[in-house]
């Protein structure tokens, strides 16, 4: 418990948020639940708590002295973030499940799906933020500016792997030599690259707005909220 206390102070303000905002979109689906009398789309709990993940993990590491810290241990659990990133972006691609709701909670559903994809780019673009402050820390500006374009578009391959392949980030351990194969199909495949970059781009742009809008409001100052 003190763990999750420590790592919910780190940002506490935006969290606080999120956890508000967490406990809205829960209470969308036990409104739905209530109304049809079904479950479905209840997954999409699931998915929000593997978007948090990534965010988890960058804060965590905030919270280290990350240059005193083994460089072996810091590439580790970034290995492990990079692995679950694109999980936070991924919740955009559940709008897709909106062919199957019926004219009676369309509406609702709507609001349902865009919120939850909405909470998930919320975690994924904070740790994305988190994640430029702990790459700077080691290399200079200049570097962080590629790097964080290539994470975005490594988050478009993230999600076409799991929406149009169907794998999951624990697949690179319990299925890797499908998930390989799949990988090198992929990798010559025009739409797929398209799909990565287009995904990437979009991600990318979402970071640069949060960014820019939070550097440049008077209020906040250069802090994350």
């Amino acid at each position: 418990m003190n763990v999750v206390l420590k790592l919910f102070n780190q940002n506490k303000k935006a969290n606080q948020l999120l956890l508000i905002y967490g406990l809205y979109c829960l209470s969308l689906l036990l409104v739905r639940a209530k109304i049809t009398n079904s479950i479905y789309l209840f997954f999409l709990i699931w998915n929000v708590f593997l978007a948090i993940i990534p965010y988890a993990i960058t804060s965590h590491l905030l919270t280290l002295d990350l240059k005193k810290t083994a460089k072996f241990k810091v590439l580790a659990i970034m290995a492990v973030w990079l692995a679950f990133v694109p999980n936070a972006f991924y919740i955009i691609t559940d709008l897709v499940h909106l062919v199957n709701s019926d004219d009676r909670v369309f509406w609702l559903d709507l609001i349902i799906l865009s919120s939850y994809a909405l909470i998930g780019f919320a975690f994924g673009i904070l740790s994305l933020l988190d994640f430029e402050k702990i790459v700077q820390q080691f290399l200079p500006l200049k570097n962080t500016n590629f790097i964080i374009p290539a994470i975005c578009f490594l988050c478009g391959i993230g999600i076409y792997i799991g929406r149009i392949l169907r794998y999951n980030s624990w697949d690179i351990i319990s299925n890797p030599i499908d998930l390989a194969f799949d990988l090198f199909q992929m990798a010559i495949s025009l739409k797929s690259i398209l799909f990565s970059i287009h995904f990437g781009v979009f991600i990318y742009f979402s970071f640069l707005i949060k960014k820019n809008l939070t550097s440049n409001h008077p209020s906040h100052g250069n802090t994350n909220l």
